[in-house]
Order: structure tokens, then C-alpha cells, then sequence
């Protein structure tokens, strides 16, 4: 099962944070990542709808993931911001997806896996608000996927299975990126699926093998506004735009708690 952005790119022929993030940085240039992708985060915010748009010059506005994972972020940056993403969230009556709250431990019964769906919300003026939610139907398959292997980790890192997939996830390391089904099919990686890994090897309190390589990688994905690039090909040159969503994750896995 492609993921939005994947759907996006192919369609193109393309328990609550109890307070801001804290880095401890090993390079200078993980620090330009965190420094960049949060300021991107601010200049992208867009005062007349109290959102953030995809990315830049979209006029389509996601709750979740986006701003959801926004709001994450800008608390510990711009915490009035923050505020007002998430009064805009609920003033829509949405307040859920099912799934990214797993990584805050916000999902409630989130597994087994479920079949996601995307749906309109809103039109204001020219712009589109959307948003992502778990269905009812079983979602089959889902251990070919890198993010979702992440997501069942960090959603039950206790469990006997936890390390199993642990192991399944970096297997799929290639050298370049998590090549799971969607890679194959699309031949690009997912910049965010090196950052979920991360989180879900902090959460176990494991060490990811390819760790270094992970980190390079991304700094070499950072736009030159700050933002995180989507995706990458096998040579590493970089493919897609920087957007929100792939920006809130990186800076979520180079952060500390």
C-alpha cells in the first residue's frame, strides 16, 4: 500500500509531547538540518488559514500529517503557532488519523494495521484542507513497507515481535535507503522512512547499523531553504520537493526526549 506521498508521486509520474524537542548535535551539519528545517517550518506557516500548506505555493492543506506533525515541532519554536494549528485542527472536528499518532504514543488501538483512506475536509477560497484516517478494514501486507514495519515498533516496542521487526527494517537497508516494496515499485527512496527507522531504533534503545549513513544521507537532502527533500534516487540525487510532513519527521529523529 503506497503511502499519500507516494500515491502523490506516482499520480505525478512523483501520549501528548511534554515539551520542545531537544538536539544534542554531533556535526555542524546536523545542526544546520535542525536550525533549516525549523525555520522552514515558520516561513511556511500561512496566517490567513492557521495551517501550512504541503509545500511551498501548494494550496492544499493536510491536518494529518502535516500540521499535526507541525504543531509537534513549532511547539518548542514558536509555540504561539503551535497554539493555532492546532485550534484550526479541531475547529474542523478532526482529531485523528489512526496512525502518525503512534509516534507520540497519541494512537489509540492502533494495531493491527488498518486500511487508510484520504478524504477532503474543506475548501476555503481556493485552497483545500484534507486530511488521512484509518478505516475499519484490515490492511494486509504491511510488513513489506519500511514506515509501517517503524510504526509497529514504535506503537509496541515491548512486544516479542518489536526486534523481529527491528530486524526485518534493517534488512531492507540497501546501502542507499529503505528499499521496501514501495521503493521497488517506484525505484526512488523516501527520505522519511530513514527518519521513522531512527526513531524506532531510539525507541528500543537500539543502535541502527547504518546510522552514519542515515545522517549523510539527510544532510544531503536538506533544500536550500531548509525544508527536506522527499525522495532520492539510487544515485543519490535528490528527487521531489521539500514539504512538511518529510521535514517535522527528520527533525523529530535528530531530536532527543
Amino acid at each position: 500500500m503506497l503511502s499519500r506521498r507516494e500515491t502523490l508521486l506516482a499520480a505525478l509520474g512523483a501520549i501528548a509531547v511534554p515539551g520542545p524537542l531537544v538536539y544534542a548535535f554531533d556535526s555542524a551539519e546536523q545542526q544546520r538540518i535542525v536550525d533549516g528545517g525549523q525555520g522552514y517550518l515558520v516561513k511556511m506557516f500561512d496566517r490567513s488559514m492557521n495551517l501550512l500548506p504541503e509545500f511551498s505555493g501548494s494550496k492544499t492543506y493536510w491536518l494529518y500529517h502535516d500540521n499535526y506533525l507541525a504543531a509537534k515541532i513549532l511547539e518548542g519554536v514558536d509555540p504561539d503557532k503551535a497554539k493555532w494549528i492546532r485550534e484550526r485542527i479541531k475547529s474542523f472536528g478532526i482529531d485523528y488519523s489512526g496512525k502518525i499518532e503512534i509516534v507520540f504514543g497519541e494512537a489509540k488501538d492502533p494495531l493491527p494495521f488498518k486500511q487508510y483512506e484520504l478524504f477532503d475536509v474543506a475548501k476555503v477560497g481556493d485552497k483545500i484542507v484534507k486530511s488521512e484516517r484509518a478505516t475499519d478494514r484490515p490492511l494486509q501486507g504491511w510488513e513489506g513497507y519500511g514506515d509501517l514495519l517503524a510504526l509497529a515498533i514504535l506503537a509496541e516496542p515491548n512486544s516479542d515481535q518489536a526486534p523481529i521487526l527491528f530486524k526485518k527494517l534493517v534488512a531492507m537497508w540497501d546501502g542507499q535507503g529503505i528499499a521496501d516494496r514501495a521503493m521497488k515499485q517506484m525505484g526512488i527512496y523516501a527520505t522519511y522512512k530513514i527518519a521513522l527507522a531512527m526513531l524506532a531504533a531510539r525507541k528500543l534503545n537500539e543502535k541502527l547499523p547504518f546510522a552514519d549513513r542515515a545522517i549523510s544521507r539527510l544532510i544531503r537532502l536538506q533544500h536550500p531553504f531548509g525544508g527536506m527533500i522527499t525522495d532520492y534516487d539510487k544515485t543519490g540525487t535528490p528527487n521531489g520537493m521539500a514539504n512538511v510532513e518529510t521535514t517535522s519527521l527528520v527533525l523529530l529523529a535528530l531530536g532527543n526526549r
